[in-house]
């Protein structure tokens, strides 16, 4: 009995202590589940906080109750969503309020925006790798989705939740203070993080703020390469420069090859951009939107700043009306992005333009079966574009 009296009350404390931590790890999956599923979310949803806390919510829903009905998952929802509001935080990691300081498109701001700046996320593959200023991002970085959501749980076992709630407030330093009011409230802080590829043109609202290269400019791994052996790097990104005079072999862009005999350059490789059609016409026409005039002037930026010798534009339609039609209107969508090149900036390059009509499809009408007017449009929509290729 003494034995007992000693050991019974440590044996019952570290099974309620292990039954909270299995609790707690199991709510922490789902976490990482939801995280996920509000950063795609996010990714498709021009970064939107709103779009992110209800998608974060939505997948939450099982462990508030979840239900076998619409209006139970529904009333699921709702509690986890004004959970998440009162007991947790969801930080928009990246961009961060300097990228959008760099890279906003005034243009965009007016349409797609609505006032809010915007970081345009077409073309990524024919943008300027350039670092921007404020951010120490490349547009590149710029279209990274990173989020940070820490979420309040709640501990359900007695005793055990009060010595882990107890063990974390002598730990908190009181540096957050989100993360010092869930504990006062009796929540244990989880945090997770998901980071995904951005999908849609990315909006500001309410991002943090990391100006500078990273980790305040000053990381604690330089990164510095090992010492070679003297002779220059081959050529990072082609096309190469043309070598100062008196200096053997090519360079790298912007520098002189300095020692030794320079490596060849690889064999630089066009870029093709993809110009969707319904976003740069309407239905039919050839007339350019604004969207795709914003579009065309982000790809001539590019074009000027790779280094490219000329200009080839192909335009395509689906497979709706005639062959003869579908010729004419590829044949002027294809000159009317060539006249817009010319004038706003490409004019040092040749740019030649041809209609191929409904050629080259992405989709054939056998996918879109039983599809029709508007339906069959817009399942045909990856077969109405311009491709743009940037030649070496």
């Amino acid at each position: 009995m003494i034995e007992f009296v000693v050991i019974g009350p440590i044996l019952t404390l570290i099974g309620l202590a292990l039954l909270q931590y299995g609790l707690l790890y199991f709510a922490k999956n789902h976490y990482n589940h939801a995280s996920f599923m509000a950063a795609r979310a996010g990714s498709t949803g021009h970064a939107s906080r709103d779009t992110i806390e209800q998608a974060y919510a939505t997948t939450l829903a099982p462990i508030y109750g979840g239900g076998t009905n619409p209006a139970a998952v529904a009333a699921s929802t709702d509690r986890a969503l004004n959970d998440i509001r009162a007991h947790g935080q969801i930080e928009l990691r990246n961009p961060t309020t300097e990228s959008f300081d760099d890279f906003n498109v005034p243009a965009l701001q007016q349409t797609v925006g609505n006032g809010k700046r915007v970081i345009p996320n077409s073309g990524q593959q024919a943008r300027s790798s350039a670092v921007g200023p404020q951010s120490g991002q490349s547009i590149q970085d710029a279209n990274l989705l990173k989020l940070r959501i820490t979420t309040g749980y709640r501990p359900q076992v007695p005793l055990a939740g009060s010595l882990f709630l107890g063990y974390l407030k002598l730990q908190d330093d009181g540096t957050n203070d989100r993360r010092t009011a869930m504990l006062r409230d009796g929540r244990i802080p989880v945090v997770t993080e998901a980071t995904v590829q951005m999908q849609s043109d990315a909006i500001e609202d309410n991002n943090v703020s990391v100006p500078g290269q990273g980790n305040g400019g000053n990381p604690g791994d330089t990164g510095n390469p090992a010492t070679g052996s003297g002779q220059p790097a081959a050529c990072a990104n082609p096309p190469c420069a043309t070598p100062a005079p008196g200096k053997p072999g090519p360079t790298e862009p912007g520098g002189i090859c300095t020692g030794g005999i320079c490596p060849a350059c690889p064999d630089p490789v066009p870029v093709t951009v993809v110009v969707p059609g319904d976003i740069t016409f309407a239905f039919g026409q050839a007339t350019l939107t604004a969207a795709g005039k914003t579009q065309l002037d982000m790809l001539i930026t590019a074009a000027n700043a790779g280094g490219y010798g000329s200009v080839s534009v192909d335009g395509y339609t689906d497979q709706i009306g005639s062959d003869k039609v579908n010729l004419a209107l590829s044949t002027a969508r294809a000159t009317t992005i060539r006249d817009y090149l010319l004038a706003h900036g490409l004019s040092a390059l040749p740019v030649r333009a041809a209609g191929h009509g409904a050629t080259s499809l992405k989709v054939e009408l056998a996918q879109c079966a039983g599809s029709t007017g508007a339906a069959l449009q817009t399942c045909l929509a990856p077969n109405r574009r311009v491709d743009v290729t940037l030649n070496p």
